[in-house]
């Protein structure tokens, strides 16, 4: 068992520090999300986010969003639809939701960038959700710059 913990151990010694940074931003970012607490989560992100929705309910037009406002708007939408999601299935307090991602990668094309990627489901409705993560190294640490959320479905025309 001691030479179990000691090979985990060397693997962990072995992550580079900024991939274990932003595995911990991602961690974060998902405990607030799933937890549905603003403040937490508005913390994983830049000033001056850009994000496309995968669903046109929280973002009529489809386009990009990228002006604070429409951003905080946006998530407010998708905040209270989990809220409501959760309480209709008996959940009143956190997690709301409980999102698990799968087959996380994480790329450095630089060393102060990182690319996450990872999807969640299938789903009920036979559709994958994939996300696509730019993330940047500033002064207050790893944050979330770009968020592209999309939703494939899986099942032939």
């Amino acid at each position: 068992m001691c030479l179990l913990w000691a090979a985990v151990g060397c693997l962990v010694a072995q992550q580079p520090p900024q991939e274990t940074e932003v595995r911990n931003l991602m961690e974060d970012f998902l405990r607030a999300f799933n937890n549905l607490d603003w403040p937490a989560f508005r913390k994983c992100w830049v000033d001056n986010p850009v994000i496309f929705h995968p669903l046109l309910a929280y973002n009529p037009t489809g386009k990009r969003i990228d002006d604070l406002p429409s951003f905080e708007a946006s998530w407010h939408l998708v905040f209270g639809a989990i809220r409501d999601g959760a309480q209709k299935r008996g959940v009143t307090q956190p997690p709301f939701q409980n999102l698990q991602p799968k087959d996380l990668r994480i790329d450095f094309p630089a060393p102060t960038v990182a690319v996450v990627t990872f999807h969640l489901g299938p789903s009920s409705n036979n559709s994958v959700a994939r996300r696509m993560f730019v993330i940047a190294k500033t002064a207050d640490g790893w944050k979330i710059t770009h968020l592209h959320a999309s939703n494939l479905s899986l099942t032939p025309n």
